[in-house]
């Protein structure tokens, strides 16, 4: 999927996004286009970025290899 985003030039562009969620780490956009408007970053609602799992696992998978 291409999102439309804003960086923080004031330029627009068009970026793949998968690519979304460096920019918004490396403060390189300001806002992006999604299917319900515009998104400002640091003052609309953003979904949070991809974090790894640190918690123990809740699958019987990981119960019946000894893994808490």
């Amino acid at each position: 999927m291409i999102l439309r985003v804003v960086y923080t030039s004031g330029e627009t562009g068009l970026v793949k996004a998968a690519d979304l969620d460096v920019l918004i780490k490396e403060e390189k956009i300001v806002a992006f286009c999604r299917a319900d408007g515009w998104v400002r970053i640091g003052f609309d609602p953003i979904r949070h970025l991809e974090r790894p799992y640190n918690s123990p696992g809740r699958r019987w998978a990981d119960l019946s290899q000894g893994k808490k």
